[in-house]
Parts: C-alpha cells; sequence; structure tokens
C-alpha cells in the first residue's frame, strides 16, 4: 500500500516536472501582455498629464505676466508723480497673490520689498531676468 502512494507520488512529480516549461512559457506570455498594456495605459496617461501641464505652464506664465504688468503699471504711476507712494491696486495685488498657489515666492518678496519702501526700479531693472527665469515655454 505505502509503495503504491509512493509511486503515485513519484508520477505526481513526474508530472509536475513535465508541466513546469509550460507553466513558465505561459508565465513569460503573461508578463509579455501585462508589460503591453501597462504600455499602452502610461501612454495615455503621459497625453493627459502633458495637455494638464501645459494648461498649469500657461497659467503660471500669466501669473508671471501679470507681475511684470503690475510693476511696469507701478512705475509708470512713479514718473508721473511727483510724490510717489505704493498704489493701493499694486498693494491689492501683493494681497491677492497669496490665494495663488502657483505663484512664484520670489516674486512675491519683491513686490513685498516695493511695499516696504525699495525703489521699484531694482525690480524694473530685472524684468528680463524675472521673465528669461520664470517663463515656460
Amino acid at each position: 500500500m505505502i509503495s503504491h502512494l509512493t509511486s503515485k507520488l513519484e508520477e505526481l512529480e513526474q508530472r509536475k516536472k513535465a508541466l513546469e516549461p509550460k507553466i513558465d512559457e505561459i508565465n513569460r506570455e503573461r508578463e509579455k501582455e501585462i508589460q503591453d498594456v501597462n504600455t499602452k495605459y502610461d501612454h495615455i496617461i503621459a497625453d493627459i498629464n502633458y495637455e494638464i501641464q501645459k494648461i498649469e505652464d500657461n497659467i503660471y506664465n500669466e501669473m508671471v505676466e501679470s507681475f511684470v504688468n503690475i510693476v511696469s503699471r507701478e512705475l509708470e504711476v512713479k514718473r508721473s508723480n511727483s510724490l510717489y507712494s505704493v498704489t493701493d491696486e499694486f498693494k491689492e495685488y501683493r494681497t491677492s497673490t497669496s490665494q495663488l498657489p502657483l505663484y512664484p515666492k520670489e516674486l512675491i518678496e519683491k513686490l513685498d520689498k516695493v511695499i516696504n519702501g525699495n525703489p521699484i526700479e531694482e525690480v524694473v531693472y530685472i524684468l528680463d531676468d524675472i521673465k528669461a527665469k520664470y517663463l515656460k515655454s
């Protein structure tokens, strides 16, 4: 009886060994198909993310352009007034920027410096550098 069970167990092991190459082949095919599906969806996700990134870059560029515009307008106000003080529009703009999560912190600091008495010209002279640094293509 034990010999009969032993022979059945040996037969089972032989069948398992005989099936191993087939199982390995199926696993390789499965991995290839999974990789193909992952690649397909990775491309779809990348395309969607590209569109979102484009929108985010455009918004970011608008923020930088708005900084350039407010600084330029503030300079014009200073040139046209003999008694210059920072305009309410400039102060409101600065207050509003804190509500924009993507707004560059360095530009907020520059606005603060002007409000605290630094000459607007210090910022105007570096507007080209600011645009080069912050504008995204």
